[in-house]
Parts: C-alpha cells; sequence; structure tokens
C-alpha cells in the first residue's frame, strides 16, 4: 500500500534537514519530493497548489497539509512514532520540547540563518561584497543564543529534555550546524553537543548535510 505521506524538503534547508531526519529516525512510510530552492521550483505553479506559501519543508498526508517545520514535525512524531519520545507523551516533558521550538524561532533560527544568508548566500545571489555589519551583528546574537541554550536549555543535560533525543535536537541541531558549516565558530560546548546528536542519529545526520556542505565547495 503506498504510503499517504509526502514531505517536500531541500536539504540546502535547516527545517528541510529536521523534517527528514526526524523521517528517517522513525521509519516513517513516506515519500520524499526534492524540491530545489535554487532552481525556484518551490515558486512553480504545481508546487504552489501545495503550499501557496512557496516554502519548503511541506508536508502532505492525505488530506492533511503542513507548511511549518515545527507543527510538520509535531504532527509526523504524534502520528508515526511508535516509541512515543520524539514528541512525548509526558505533558510535563513535551512542554520542555514546545518551550524550545517555540523559542528557537527569534533566536536559533534567526540568527543561525542570518549569519549564514548574509556571509553565504547574499554574496552568491547578488554578486556584491559580504555585508559584515550585518553578519557582525548576527553573530553577537548568536553568541548570546550559545550562552542561553547551553545554560538554560542544556543545563548539564544530553538533550534538550534529558537522556534522550526528541525533535527539538533535531531542530537545535539543523540551526546551528548551519552557521558552523558557514564558518562561524561554535562554543565548545555546542560543538559538544552536536556531536553527541550525530552519535545518536547515527549516519542520516552526515548523509543529510551533504548538499549544503557540497554546495559551498562547488
Amino acid at each position: 500500500m503506498a504510503s499517504s505521506l509526502h514531505i517536500y524538503v531541500d536539504y540546502l534547508s535547516q527545517p528541510c534537514r529536521s523534517v527528514g531526519m526526524l523521517c528517517r529516525a522513525i521509519n516513517a512510510p513516506y515519500k520524499e519530493h526534492i524540491t530545489k530552492l535554487l532552481k525556484g521550483e518551490q515558486k512553480a505553479p504545481e508546487f504552489l497548489t501545495i503550499n501557496p506559501l512557496g516554502k519548503v519543508p511541506s508536508v502532505k498526508d492525505g488530506n492533511t497539509v503542513i507548511n511549518e517545520s515545527c507543527s510538520a514535525m509535531r504532527y509526523i512524531a504524534t502520528k508515526y512514532d511508535t516509541s512515543g519520545k520524539w514528541y512525548p507523551n509526558d505533558l510535563d516533558i513535551r512542554v520542555k520540547v514546545d518551550e524550545y521550538l517555540d523559542w528557537q524561532h527569534a533566536n536559533t533560527r534567526r540568527h543561525g540563518a542570518g549569519y549564514f544568508y548574509n556571509k553565504i548566500i547574499a554574496p552568491m545571489r547578488t554578486k556584491q561584497p559580504i555585508n559584515m555589519s550585518v553578519v557582525n551583528e548576527h553573530e553577537k546574537e548568536l553568541a548570546r543564543v550559545e550562552k542561553e541554550f547551553v545554560e538554560y536549555f542544556l543545563a548539564s543535560k544530553p538533550f534538550i529534555v534529558g537522556d534522550h533525543l526528541t525533535i527539538a535536537d533535531l531542530a537545535a541541531a539543523a540551526e546551528f550546524e548551519q552557521p558552523l558549516i558557514g564558518g562561524y565558530d561554535l562554543s565548545q560546548a555546542v560543538r559538544d553537543y552536536l556531536k553527541t546528536v550525530k552519535a545518536e542519529m547515527g549516519p542520516v545526520y552526515d548523509d543529510l548535510l551533504k548538499d549544503i556542505k557540497s554546495m559551498l565547495k562547488a
């Protein structure tokens, strides 16, 4: 029987990597549709019928369409994770996952993506010099984000909720990897956290980073 779960992704994108990692980690029965951002495929008429916002990731499961990565991960984990650990059933643990996912939009994601975009993507697209004042501002904010992440969200734990991975860690790892790949000097504490996530995830972790690393080598 064909899967009703379809994910539309480009693994250059951090949120797409989060969704892809979750699907692979839980062996969800999904079909993957690569939607090339640099070719503008997310703006193609056929894609806009799925996501009128013209962005990835987009997840379609039967008649249900989800066009935000954190909502998509919550949905996929709730429906397809038989272990109940990725989006924990225990409300007291689940709320800590939600707390990080809500916080990261204006913190890890905003400044990690902002650093990478302004240092790497914008100069590639515009053929103009890097705007270092903008890059430096994101770099300054990333230092604050790292400190808050380590001291508050990890608080000496291996993962955000304690001793096991959740969708919060998938989002965090994807967002921290992006500025690291772009040349940002992550703190040792965050580097160690990423190594722990990678060790737990196995080969899928590096596999989903291949596209972004290849783009920078091209």
